[in-house]
């Protein structure tokens, strides 16, 4: 299974979700918040609260999910179809679905098999999970759900609603995940409230995780992680003369009285390249995971990492415009630095006097001299 090393690895396994029935608009927003912070696979509402979803994670690469059929699946599959399309146009991107179970009892699976067909048929480019409730199944039956569910082009198997008589265990999530064999993800829902059981169920095989205490368990982890990586302050700066023309960078690492200083240089290139070279740099230098926090005067990548990029990943690094990024070698490289690291960006102000800042200058721009010179 997958090793989970930081908080961002955590949170794309994490459906963080609210289906209380007295969940507020207010809650939404702050479900939401919580959402874009730590960038979450999705968030899991009730269906009404869809277009307010849609409008606060405009521009986030969090997926919105909402629920059909919820929690007893009663309804006949041409009322589920008709809901599904109603919140894909709303701006649903993933469906959960919940089962018939009656059909499971009565062994009728080619029921289930023709709506979840139905289904997929109606949504062909929509994320589908299966909602099977484990806890009123034996393992034959989750069995040939698995199989039924996995012909029909389903993504994923859920193992409950959260309102049935329980919710994800380790040996429904390992079984499901066994008898899947890679044809149909997992997803565990139901009762997920600490860390240690998040864990387990990732561990067991399961690739999403649904639950309301996901914010929680997010923090716990970077708890844990901040009491343990060594913590690095990193100043970086790059300078050009011409831009473009030679260019140099410069990065000073400080970490527990200790100080390492890392330049370098190239013949032609531009400022905002040696800006980006100059982070990229510093964090190729940690040799294990670290809680790190870079200074830089660049407003260029302060804001490009912190709100540009994930607009870019979602269009494939092209603008608004169509157009490709620039330096998008540097941005995806940078963007996977830092998931080895729990890495917190501030801005300084250029020339106003920061001493680390002023050193950096003056390191990039002794650099950029010498590349000039040779």
């Amino acid at each position: 299974m997958r090793k989970i090393t930081s908080v961002k690895d955590l949170a794309k396994f994490i459906d963080l979700t609210l289906l209380s029935p007295t969940a507020t608009a207010s809650d939404i927003k702050k479900l939401c918040e919580g959402a874009r912070r730590y960038e979450v696979a999705a968030i899991c509402v009730a269906p009404t609260f869809v277009p307010l979803a849609k409008e606060l994670l405009k521009d986030s690469p969090v997926k919105i999910c909402t629920v059909v059929g919820f929690p007893l699946g009663f309804q006949i599959t041409s009322v589920k179809a008709y809901e599904a399309r109603e919140m894909a146009a709303l701006g649903a991107q993933e469906i959960d679905f919940v089962i018939n179970l009656r059909w499971v009892k009565e062994k009728r699976f080619e029921f289930i098999s023709g709506e979840a067909q139905e289904l997929r048929s109606a949504l062909p480019e929509t994320v589908l999970k299966a909602i099977i409730e484990c806890g009123y199944l034996d393992q034959d039956e989750m069995a040939i759900l698995v199989d039924t569910l996995a012909e029909a082009g389903i993504d994923y198997v859920k193992t409950s609603t959260g309102f049935g008589s329980r919710g994800a265990t380790l040996e429904d999530v390992k079984f499901l995940h066994e008898r899947a064999y890679g044809r149909i993800k997992v997803k565990a829902a139901g009762g997920i409230r600490t860390l240690k059981q998040a864990l387990a169920l990732i561990e067991a095989g399961a690739e999403r995780l649904g639950t309301s205490a996901g914010l929680e368990i997010l923090s716990e982890f970077e708890g844990q992680k901040s009491n343990t990586l060594p913590e690095v302050e990193v100043y970086v700066d790059g300078a050009c003369l011409g831009n473009p023309g030679p260019g140099g960078f410069a990065a000073i690492l400080k970490c527990q009285g200790q100080e390492k200083i890392v330049t370098g240089s190239e013949p032609h290139t531009t400022n905002n390249r040696m800006e980006l070279l100059a982070a990229i740099k510093a964090l190729e230098s940690l040799k294990k995971p670290c809680k790190v926090v870079i200074y830089t005067d660049s407003r260029y990548v302060k804001d490009g990492i912190t709100k540009w990029l994930p607009r870019w990943v979602k269009n494939n690094f092209r603008t608004s415009a169509g157009k490709p990024v620039k330096n998008q070698d540097l941005w995806k490289h940078l963007a996977e630095l830092t998931t080895q690291h729990q890495v917190e960006w501030r801005w300084v102000e250029g020339h106003a006097g920061h001493p680390e800042n002023e050193r950096c200058d003056r390191l990039a721009r002794e650099a950029a001299k010498k590349e000039q010179k040779s």
